[in-house]
């Protein structure tokens, strides 16, 4: 009798044990996002978030349904570390509920903006590929600055039709004036990524709030079939772009690109300065 109880224990405690390692990997392997463009993203030991307009990269621990941000630093010779927990409250394939903890001294934190995570008594995130946005894209203009660094400076167009024309300046991969062809597999792709990338909303609702420095400025021109533009102008741009600028940095991997003498005439920006709130 007494092994039996054992023996139940420890299946208790496996289950629970896989259920907790199925619910992290759940957890870490999307990409999340509500309504209001709150953000996460989990890349092996950093989280990529975006709260109330702040994005920052920390480090995280997960442990008994439990999501702690961490960020150590060194300050007057002496090492510091800033923790912020959220209780996990549910968590499925679409859905993920996170509830911040309260009971801190905000004057506690430097580095880690906890005004910006208990803004809310309770966070809805959304799996990234489950809240969709439709974006029924006729040509995508992108231009990409330079950088301090070797950020490269580029031009892409690409039509719905998979015609992609291709101007590359300092630090690109190919200099000089292109033209190509997307697969229709690739221009599927880039339409998965353009209906999960909340455009319409970073249009009209998202303003980043670091000030102007010195890395690429992205500009987005989406001109769409009903005859409206979208258009977006940062250099501090929302996460959840990110894999829309990497498949259009990385056009040259997809499309094959043949020199060509005649330039190309892109569609120019609207927007003169970032939309950047103080």
């Amino acid at each position: 009798m007494k092994n039996l109880i054992l023996l139940l224990m420890l299946s208790v405690v496996m289950s629970v044990s896989a259920q907790s390692k199925a619910s992290n990997s759940l957890l870490t392997k999307n990409e999340w996002i509500n309504k209001d463009l709150d953000y996460l993203r989990f890349d092996n030991d950093a989280v990529v978030y975006n709260f109330d307009n702040i994005k920052q990269e920390v480090s995280f621990d997960l442990d008994n349904r439990k999501l702690s941000f961490k960020v150590n630093y060194r300050l007057a010779g002496d090492f510091k570390t800033e923790v912020f927990d959220f209780k996990i409250k549910e968590i499925n394939r679409n859905r993920l509920v996170l509830e911040p903890d309260t009971n801190i001294n905000s004057s506690g934190y430097n580095k880690l903006d906890v005004s910006a995570f208990t803004k809310e008594k309770q966070y809805v995130f959304y799996n990234r590929g489950q809240l969709l946005s439709k974006v029924n894209f006729k040509k995508l203009t992108f231009h990409s600055s330079t950088c301090f660094g070797t950020c490269p400076s580029m031009s892409v167009q690409v039509n719905i039709d998979g015609s992609v024309f291709y101007r590359g300046k300092s630090y690109a991969k190919k200099q000089g004036n292109f033209v190509g062809k997307l697969s229709k597999n690739d221009i599927y792709e880039l339409k998965k990524i353009l209906n999960r990338s909340q455009l319409y909303s970073i249009d009209k609702n998202w303003e980043q709030k670091s000030k102007r420095n010195d890395t690429p400025r992205y500009t987005y021109i989406v001109d769409l079939f009903d005859g409206e533009t979208i258009e977006i102008n940062t250099n501090d741009q929302h996460p959840v772009l990110d894999k829309l600028s990497d498949f259009l940095l990385n056009i040259d991997k997809r499309a094959e690109l043949e020199k060509v003498d005649k330039i190309h005439n892109f569609e120019k920006s609207k927007l003169d300065l970032y939309r950047v709130s103080q």
